[in-house]
């Protein structure tokens, strides 16, 4: 068991404060006192050090990433059992909002993370949108205890920087056409184009969870990066959060199709004024390569539809919205019926119109 437990009270009545998204500062759900992270955050992040790529690679931690760990709740002596990538969770007995401190230190602590800006209130507004939109939705799938019980969730990041640099070389043809007494006549020239330079890029986003579903999390892009905070613990009173166990050079493979998927579109436009162009040849490098670890608020819910469950991610910062809806067949037949209704009375008004 490790007692390396750490909890954030509120200084007037010691209650455990929870991060406010809307205000961006940290409240007591009892005293309403509101705090900056300057006031609250005191010794709990004194000596942590930052993650540095050249440190991970020179020096790799042995931790188990597998299994269940136990851990002794400070505040009421009870064994929480958790899986062994967590780094913040809730008491289920005591309530108090947990920071599990061994995960979040070294190589495990993060560099950055945004802040949640969108909060049940906005998700509830989100919802009904949907709702509102997709007319074949089940009636009552995505009702208010679904969206009571929606995650606020921090996955792990691995943001790369880097340069990439090299060639491309393209077929490209123009042609043209003239008429000639009888005849018409087509003249298609035929030339190979080769484009060379740099793009530099700056904060890639790839998951670094494995239980994560990387298109969910593709999808959920674009973050504001303008919003990165120095990590700050604090951050994390109130929602769940489990570290990176999906390392660097796991996740550089996928950053890089990402980097060299954007270089071709970049190197494709510079190449204009052809009739047609197709790409032949390609020698991209990337250099001065860098990884920071960061944390991205992620709101996960799920709904059940007949035997079939739903998963959907929501942007904590964006509100953007992602998943599959299903249809409910009735509903379906009942605004067709009702369109088929409409159809044929238009066109009972247009036969009397004009017979």
């Amino acid at each position: 068991m490790q007692d390396n437990l750490v909890s954030f009270k509120c200084p007037s009545c010691d209650t455990s404060l929870l991060y406010d998204a809307e205000s961006g500062k940290f409240k007591c759900p009892a005293c309403d006192n509101m705090y900056e992270l300057a006031q609250i955050e005191n010794a709990t992040s004194a000596g942590a050090t930052a993650f540095d790529w050249g440190e991970y690679i020179s020096s790799k931690h042995n931790e188990s990433l597998t299994g269940t760990v136990s851990y002794v709740c400070k505040y009421c002596a009870a064994e929480i059992v958790t899986d062994a990538t967590t780094s913040a969770t809730r008491c289920p007995y005591c309530d108090n909002e947990i920071i599990i401190a061994p995960q979040l230190e070294g190589s495990l602590r993060p560099n950055y993370i945004i802040p949640f800006k969108i909060d049940k209130k906005n998700i509830q507004s989100i919802v009904k949108d949907i709702v509102k939109r997709r007319k074949l939705l089940p009636r009552n799938f995505l009702n208010d205890v679904v969206i009571e019980k929606a995650h606020g969730f921090y996955v792990p990041f691995w943001l790369f920087d880097c340069t990439a640099d090299g060639t491309m070389t393209f077929e490209t043809t123009r042609t043209r056409s003239w008429t000639s007494g009888n005849y018409d006549y087509t003249e298609t020239s035929y030339y190979y184009v080769t484009v060379d330079g740099g793009v530099t890029f700056k904060k890639i986003p790839v998951d670094a969870s494995i239980k994560m579903d990387n298109a969910t999390m593709d999808k959920l892009e674009p973050y504001d990066y303008s919003a990165l905070e120095e990590f700050a613990p604090g951050y994390l009173s109130g929602f769940v959060a489990d570290r990176y166990d999906d390392n660097v050079e796991t996740c550089l493979p996928r950053a890089d199709s990402r980097i060299k998927g954007a270089v071709s579109d970049t190197f494709s436009a510079e190449v204009t004024g052809y009739s047609s162009k197709r790409q032949m040849a390609s020698n991209i490098q990337l250099n001065d390569t860098n990884a920071k670890y960061a944390l991205l608020p992620v709101y996960l819910m799920k709904a059940k539809y007949k035997d079939t469950e739903y998963q959907y991610a929501i942007n904590g910062q964006t509100g953007k919205f992602v998943g599959e809806f299903p249809q409910a067949k009735s509903r379906f037949w009942l605004y067709f019926l009702k369109y088929l209704g409409i159809f044929a009375a238009i066109l009972l008004i247009l036969f009397f119109l004009f017979n």
